[in-house]
Parts: C-alpha cells; structure tokens; sequence
C-alpha cells in the first residue's frame, strides 16, 4: 500500500513539475514594458493656448518643404502626371500614386495641388519622416510642433481669423506617424 500511495505521490509531482503553470510577470518586467512603452511616446497635451482668432499661430515654412515624391503644392495636374507618369486613380478631385493622393483645390475647381496626404510608406516628407515613425522622431526632425490637438502635430503657419493655413499635419495614434498631410488654403 505505501508503494501504491508513493507512486500515485511521486506521479503527481512529476506532473506537476512538467506541467506549465501559469506565473504572472515579475514587477521588474512589468515596469520595463512600462518604460518601453513610454520610450516613443511624445505630450499629446496642446502648448499653452492660443486664440486662434485673435493671433497668428506658428511660422511660414519654406515652399521646398511643402512637396511630396518631388511634386510641390500648387503643381498642376499635368506636372504631376509629368512627373510620377499615370495616376493609380483619377478622380476630377485628386489623383492617387499607391499611399499618395494629390487633390485640387476646390474652391477655385482648379486643377492645382493644394493638398497631398500620405497613408502608408509610400512617400515621406521632404525631412525623411514616414507613416510608421514615432512622434520622438518627428519632434527630433521638427522640433517643438507649433500646435497640438490630441489626434496631430501641425508644422507651419495659420492666420489669424481665417481659413488660411499652410504647413504638415501628422496624424498620430498617441505614439507612431498614422497619415502626413501637407496643406495649403
């Protein structure tokens, strides 16, 4: 009987030795995800606030910097379909490269560029920044964004009581580069 009660004993340890058990992560793993995760992480809170009616926001960027794959803002139609050759889809709104679409301004119903958005890799700005990149990486490349909204960081200048604005949205999650717009009104 003693060799019945060992054995069935000594089988359940072994069992138990072999079977996985599940162990909950160590305090010091679970703060290193913490770090890690805080690594690409930039404020998503907004500057000191600024009346947009009443003052001007950010700075005049330079027109080099207002291009994507070599088409700047303000292009025609036909410079782009010159310079990229034929659109992956044209619409009488904007013609589309892959991740890359070139729309007209509509106020005037003209056939100029007045916006190109990026949704994947595609394409980076003229900086080398891309869909994918952390925001530590825009603010490195930028600096400080001249505005902050909790979905975007814009680059550029707004006048005061208007619709004028020109410069670079980049659309974020909290911590990557989910779509690039540059923008002009």
């Amino acid at each position: 009987m003693k060799k019945v009660i060992c054995s069935v004993m000594l089988g359940m340890f072994i069992a138990g030795v072999t079977a996985p058990v599940p162990v909950e992560a160590s305090w010091l793993s679970k703060t290193w995800k913490k770090i890690e995760n805080s690594l690409d992480t930039e404020s998503t809170t907004a500057p000191p606030s600024v009346n947009r009616k009443l003052h001007d926001v950010g700075h005049l960027m330079d027109t080099s910097e207002l291009k994507v794959a070599g088409v700047p803002i303000g292009a025609t139609f036909d410079d782009v379909k010159a310079s990229l050759g034929s659109p992956q889809y044209e619409t009488t709104q904007y013609l589309q490269y892959g991740g890359i679409k070139f729309y007209q301004d509509i106020r005037y119903n003209d056939a100029h560029v007045a916006r190109i958005s990026i949704s994947n890799r595609d394409a980076t700005t003229v900086r080398g920044i891309a869909v994918g990149d952390t925001l530590k990486q825009v603010v490195a490349t930028y600096g400080q964004p001249d505005f902050i909204m909790n979905d975007y960081y814009f680059y550029g200048y707004q006048k005061a009581g208007s619709d004028w604005i020109e410069g670079i949205y980049f659309y974020h999650d909290g911590k990557k580069v989910k779509s690039i717009t540059v923008f002009t009104s």
